[in-house]
Parts: C-alpha cells; structure tokens; sequence
C-alpha cells in the first residue's frame, strides 16, 4: 500500500478518480490510444512504452466511487485492481492510499512507475484545486497539451525546455562577463 498526501479537498479528488481521463493521460507507463466514455463500460484503449503493446481496459462506468474511496477494476489484459481510499486532512487536503493488483506478478520499474503516477495526479490535483489565474492557465495548458502526448513526447519537452532554460543562464553570464571586463 502506497500513501500520499494531496493538497486538496476530498470531493475534487474523488471527482478525478470518478471521471478519471486526466488520471489515465497522467500514467508514465502508457500512451491513451482512446477512450470512451459513453457506453457502460467505459472503454479505455492504451499503448505500453517499453513493450508497444496495446491494451483493452473496461471499466464500468457505474462504479461506486464514493468520496471516501473506493475500487477501480480495470478488465483487459493484464487485469488491474486499484483500491483507493481518500481521507480529508482538514479543508483542504486528503491523504490518498491506494493498492494496485495485478493479474500477475510485476518488476520492480513499473512499481517505480506507478509511484510516479500517484505523485503525477497529485501535482495536477494540486492545481485544480487552487483558484488563481497561474493555476487555471497551468491547468489549461496541461490538459490541452501535456496530457494530449506521449510519455517519451513529455520526457522530450522536459529536456528541451531544460536546456534552453540552459542555454540562457549561460547567455545572461556571458553578458554579466562581457560587461564586467569589456
């Protein structure tokens, strides 16, 4: 069992399990092929990064996420079980702990990887909770763009924009320089 702390208010972290398309873009590990949302059960289809398998995943559309929590079955292949239990921490943060199990046994870098996607849904949850104007345009941009690519695409864009973040320090002390002694 995994725990992690959120900050922000219960029903709004139930509200993104319940609906759980940001949830499912947020996942390290795959690529969201399609989803739908109309039928019961929702169909989800997504591409593994390091197998390029695809998978089929059902869920029913009906499932009984209360605020306090609740299960997430995800039929296909492999089978996925995620119990998550929410626990408000004052107004406004929750403490989640969930429980993924798995048809069959997994290696240890997709439990890493799903670490990571528990703390990926909390920084966006952390987002849509605040009110501001930053966070709203963090927020947009992040559903219109971030979560539309895949997990190599954001790996990719993470080290573009670290290196030209780079790339101006090194501008800016090379002018400090130049200014200094010229």
């Amino acid at each position: 069992m995994r725990s992690l702390l959120i900050a922000a208010p219960t029903d709004l972290v139930a509200q993104f399990f319940r609906d759980g398309e940001a949830w499912y873009r947020l996942n390290p590990e795959w690529e969201v092929v399609s989803l739908d949302k109309t039928g019961d059960p929702q169909r989800l289809k997504v591409r593994y990064e390091r197998s390029e398998r695809e998978a089929e995943y059902c869920r029913p559309a009906s499932a009984d996420f209360a605020p306090g929590g609740g299960m997430i079955a995800l039929a296909g292949d492999p089978t996925r079980t995620i119990a998550l239990t929410l626990s408000p921490l004052g107004e406004t943060q929750t403490r989640l702990d969930w429980r993924e199990t798995f048809s069959a046994p997994i290696e240890t870098a997709r439990l890493a990887e799903l670490n990571l996607w528990g703390a990926a849904a909390a920084g966006y949850l952390a987002f849509a909770a605040r009110k501001d104007r930053r966070a709203r345009l963090a927020r947009w941009l992040l559903d219109r763009f971030w979560l539309r690519m895949t997990p190599t695409a954001r790996r990719v864009g993470l080290l573009i924009v670290g290196m030209e973040g780079l790339a101006l320090l090194l501008f800016i002390a090379i002018v400090i320089v130049y200014r200094l002694i010229g």
